[in-house]
């Protein structure tokens, strides 16, 4: 049975990381599907957040982090899986009010270090020292 996730904070399902995928590559829910060659590798990627803030109490930056590598390492899709990795790291912080503030190519090392043997623990450090709450949207009434 997976851990329970963090009371306050949102997760990505599987159904979320396949529309992700399907937006980046312009495709119908189908197609990422059929890019998909390991669901199960994706689900242990998706269920990580949530086993690192079980397990070590982990802060977003580091839940993050930990979804991200695991889409990388586990390489559920056929390409791509970088890409989506950091696609849903920034979905995640999203729907939970953050974002990193950090330039297209320093995220694009961030990923290509987790290829290079860069630890969970290390890729937090990285977004932790970006991370920034989002404003909220000002009251329209």
């Amino acid at each position: 049975m997976p851990p329970e996730p963090t009371p306050h904070l949102l997760y990505l399902e599987l159904e979320d990381a396949l529309a992700l995928y399907a937006d980046l590559f312009d495709l119908d829910e189908q197609g990422a599907r059929d890019r998909l060659r390991n669901e199960d590798g994706l689900q242990s990627a998706l269920h990580r957040p949530r086993t690192y803030a079980h397990y070590v109490t982990a802060d977003i930056a580091t839940q993050a982090a930990a979804l991200a590598h695991g889409i990388a390492e586990s390489q559920p899709f056929l390409d791509g899986n970088k890409r989506i990795g950091l696609i849903c790291l920034r979905a995640f912080l999203a729907i939970n009010g953050y974002d990193v503030v950090a330039s297209q190519d320093e995220r694009a090392d961030w990923m290509v270090a987790l290829s290079h043997g860069q630890t969970v623990e290390e890729f937090a450090g990285r977004i932790q020292m970006s991370l920034r709450a989002l404003r909220p949207a000002p009251d329209e009434g």
